[in-house]
């Protein structure tokens, strides 16, 4: 009987840097999930739809569906969705002075999908490989 052979060794891990992480795309799935939560929590259908978006727009920029890629640029969806979501939030924390958790969680969506928009539009030197 053959010995058995050992099991080979794993593929040497990459180190995630700082330029890795800060792509629009992460940056935008990171915006749609916190805006899901907030649309979820709101029971606001608007702010679900528009997370959904903004989760297919970065699907899209990762080449995984090629499906209306045209339609869904994530410079654009990130652009607008940030947008909105900043200034619906802020209106709505101004005007009522008691604010939900999920006012608060949007307009940190909103920022962060903003975020989305400055570093795929100006290409900062974090966010260089």
């Amino acid at each position: 009987m053959a010995a058995a052979q050992p099991a080979p060794a794993p593929a040497p891990r990459k180190q995630v840097n700082m330029a890795d992480v800060m792509q629009p795309g992460i940056l935008l799935a990171v915006a749609a999930l916190i805006t899901l939560i907030a649309g979820a929590g709101a029971s606001s259908i608007t702010t679900i739809i528009i997370a959904l978006v903004m989760f297919y727009s970065a699907i899209v920029s990762f080449g995984f569906i090629s499906i209306l890629r045209d339609l869904f640029p994530i410079l654009s969806v990130s652009a607008v969705s940030g947008i909105v979501l900043f200034f619906f939030n802020i209106e709505q924390i101004v005007r009522v002075r008691i604010t939900h958790w999920s006012v608060v969680l949007g307009f940190v969506a909103g920022l962060i999908a903003l975020f989305a928009a400055f570093v795929g539009y100006f290409k900062p030197a974090f966010a260089k490989k």
